[in-house]
């Protein structure tokens, strides 16, 4: 689902104007990543908990070439899933892609 998509759904179930709804959606946005990048860490209760961490370097391999590569330590985002959503997940039949 793109911001687009979300935005005309709840503008839809709403009644509101679908451009109002894209900027607040692209606020939220923005305030997740700035407290991200500047807390480490966003806990958004009964859905779940972005958090930073660091990735070590390490070495790799070219799939293609077979070449050994060193890639480089890197910042990485994760998600934990809250209860209610790791729950809703298991239980939803799965999807086929």
């Amino acid at each position: 689902m793109t911001k687009k998509e979300l935005a005309r759904q709840i503008s839809s179930k709403l009644n509101v104007d679908q451009v109002l709804v894209k900027q607040i959606i692209q606020s939220c946005l923005d305030g997740m990543v700035d407290t991200i990048l500047d807390k480490g860490r966003l806990e958004l209760r009964n859905f779940g908990v972005f958090t930073v961490k660091q990735r070590a370097a390490r070495k790799a391999r070219n799939p293609r070439t077979n070449v050994e590569v060193l890639v480089p330590a890197k910042r990485v985002i994760t998600f934990q899933a809250g209860k209610n959503v790791y729950q809703k997940l298991q239980n939803s039949p799965a999807q086929s892609e």
